[in-house]
């Protein structure tokens, strides 16, 4: 839990949230926006710009209904996930070991994004920098194929895209900004792929993701 004080009568602990690496994330800022919320009181409050939804999961967590929106897709992914998904974790655990269990194959993004392990730095064949190893882009490809395969609702499928975008962002040779490849393979993009259940919100408000 953070705890920070913007104002004297005032202290509030964020809960923890979830997210990726992102140049416009409010991680740290959630204490002061959770200070400035409870001054007003509001029972609804709209997210505009929700991006990696940080401060929709706080805000859904300390009993507010949220209202969260983005022009990103991924980021109505990351929303539906944390803020509308009606089941626990366990429902989700058997598709994330399914997923976790597929031999990787190469695919559109091995051959766009995937850098050769071996070459000591993040550029490929192509002589372009790559974001991920393609021992990780072969799981993606074969991942992200079974996702659309699936008969999966919204609220599933949204839990499958947020765990592989967060297992992504583990083994990635980048700072959070989708120009800053790094020059040399980060030591984290030699780990492999591996996905996990995101942590779930349980529901409590008519959340509204748009």
């Amino acid at each position: 839990m953070q705890t920070l004080s913007l104002f004297d009568d005032l202290v509030v602990d964020a809960p923890v949230t979830e997210g990726i690496k992102y140049a416009g994330s409010k991680l740290k800022l959630l204490p002061y926006i959770l200070q400035l919320i409870q001054k007003v009181n509001p029972h609804t409050v709209l997210d505009g710009f929700a991006g990696t939804t940080r401060v929709s999961q706080a805000l859904a967590q300390t009993g507010h209904r949220v209202i969260a929106n983005d022009i990103a897709v991924w980021s109505k992914v990351f929303g539906t996930c944390y803020l509308l998904n009606p089941h626990p974790a366990e429902h989700h655990q058997p598709l994330i070991d399914h997923l976790n269990a597929l031999p990787g194959k190469d695919g559109w993004f091995t051959e766009n994004y995937g850098g050769e392990p071996n070459s000591g730095c993040s550029v490929g064949e192509d002589k372009l920098k790559k974001p991920w190893q393609k021992h990780n882009t072969r799981r993606l490809d074969a991942i992200r194929e079974e996702i659309e395969r699936l008969s999966l609702s919204e609220s599933e499928k949204a839990v499958a895209l947020t765990s592989l975008i967060l297992a992504l962002d583990e083994v990635d040779s980048t700072l959070g900004h989708f120009v800053s490849y790094l020059n040399d393979w980060s030591p984290r993009s030699h780990k492999k792929l591996h996905l996990k259940v995101p942590r779930l919100i349980p529901t409590t408000e008519s959340h509204c993701v748009a």
